[in-house]
């Protein structure tokens, strides 16, 4: 089996090798199946990642139709040493590169708040196996806040994404659904 190292390395050019066309046609149908999910439909809020390096799924047109939808839309902000605080967004402006150029909101757009009862979370990560289980960048910030959020947790990752398996750590958190551009996985290893 890979280490978490090598299997980072690897998924992170093969996302890199994406064309921007190629990202932006695969995220648009990991967005349209995310969107058709029951859970999504029912969630008090949605807490996302904003999509800003690396070819990551692009979160960004679904963030936006969420705010013309006036749909409780919650995403991370970085306080340092793998902890994170989410803020509600109210418009895609009031983001800037923060941390390592992930886009969040600006210090005086900041609407720090628990995440409702009820959400979901929109998880990125480099690696998916289709049980559930993720390996992230390495920095722990969604690994911490997995540990103790209630609500479903949704991966979205490009098919490319996948891996037979991976080490599996007692602080990883499996993911209940993973969506990829062609297929949706409900996840056994989330129990």
């Amino acid at each position: 089996m890979l280490e978490k190292k090598t299997i980072r390395e690897q998924m992170l050019a093969a996302r890199r090798a994406l064309t921007p066309a190629q990202a932006a046609e695969k995220s648009a149908a990991i967005g349209a199946s995310v969107t058709a999910l029951p859970e999504f439909a029912a969630a008090t809020a949605v807490l996302t990642y904003v999509a800003s390096k690396d070819n990551e799924v692009d979160t960004r047109p679904l963030i936006a139709r969420l705010l013309e939808a006036s749909r409780p839309v919650l995403v991370p902000a970085t306080l340092g040493k793998g902890r994170m605080v989410w803020s509600r967004l109210e418009s895609m402006e009031e983001l800037s590169p923060a941390a390592f150029g992930v886009l969040e909101p600006r210090a005086e757009c900041r609407r720090d708040m628990p995440p409702p009862s009820g959400s979901v979370v929109l998880v990125p990560g480099l690696a998916f196996t289709e049980s559930g289980w993720r390996i992230g960048y390495g920095g722990g910030y969604f690994d911490r806040f997995l540990a103790e959020f209630a609500g479903t947790r949704i991966a979205v990752a490009y098919a490319l994404q996948l891996v037979p398996e991976m080490p599996v750590e007692a602080h990883d958190m499996p993911m209940h659904i993973l969506v990829t551009e062609s297929r949706v996985y409900r996840c056994p290893a989330a129990g």
